[in-house]
Formats: C-alpha cells, structure tokens, sequence
C-alpha cells in the first residue's frame, strides 16, 4: 500500500471550507478543459454518503463514491474507476480547526496499491501534484468567501 499526504493552510473557518471541499462541481475550476458530474446523489445530503462523482478531462473520466460526510470536518472516498494503474485508491480530507482560531488546515491523505509492481513512487509523484491543485484551489476560493462575508 502507498501514501500520499498533503495540508494546507486555509485562512477561512472550517465551515466556509467545509462547503467549498464538498461541492464537487467546483473541482472542474482547478483542472483546465475538465467538467465535474455528480452521477449518483448522495444521502441525505446531495454530495454525502453515497453520492458518485465523475471528474472528466475529454473522453476520460474518474468515478469516486463519497464513503465518509461528516460536516463541517471529515470527508472520503474511494475511487471506482480511474485512467491509471492503481486500485485500492482512498482518500480521507480532514479539517482541523486552529487553537488561534484564524482558519483550519486541510489534511488531505491518500492510499493506494499499484496493478504494476515497482511503479508505486511513479504513480505517487503523477497523483501529487493533481492534489495540491485541488487543495489549493479549495483554501483559496475559501479564503475568497470568508474575505467576503
């Protein structure tokens, strides 16, 4: 099994990132020429437990299911079926609140098993930076709504 982790600061409150991290149709902002489609909706929220969304660049599509809604701090998934050769793959983002209570971090954790042996530092280094767009996409456009309320 392989990891991949990131945090990233979020000078926002962890409910404004809250809303920012679970809406899934803001992901296709961070990823040029993508779209983002919520084929199964969760229960009881729209984007909670449940819900399968599809992450798409052209013809190629990622489908995850949302295996973890616990607002305003916890959220998982696993990956259905993805373009690269990896099975297995999870992630669990996580808001942690800080004591001075000027914004939260978002730890954004990921596990997964290679299908090709001897490829799992690869296959690391080719899901990392993707991560740390969306990571980074999600503290700013939160950081733009607590600027704004």
């Amino acid at each position: 099994m392989h990891t991949l982790s990131s945090s990233t600061p979020i000078d926002a409150p962890p409910e404004i990132a809250w809303e920012v991290m679970t809406d899934h149709e803001l992901y296709a902002r961070w990823v040029p020429r993508s779209r983002v489609e919520l084929e199964v909706e969760g229960s009881p929220e729209r984007n909670g437990v449940g819900a399968v969304r599809v992450f798409r660049i052209g013809p190629v599509g990622t489908y995850e299911e949302i295996t973890a809604f616990e607002a305003p701090r916890r959220m998982a998934y696993r990956v259905l079926k993805i373009p690269l050769p990896v099975r297995n793959l999870r992630s669990e983002l996580i808001l942690v609140g800080r004591e001075d209570a000027t914004g939260c971090d978002l730890h954004w954790d990921s596990w997964f098993e290679p299908v090709v042996p001897l490829t799992g530092g690869a296959l690391r280094r080719a899901l990392a930076p993707a991560v740390a767009k969306m990571a980074a996409g999600i503290a700013e456009e939160a950081q733009r709504r607590a600027r704004s309320a």
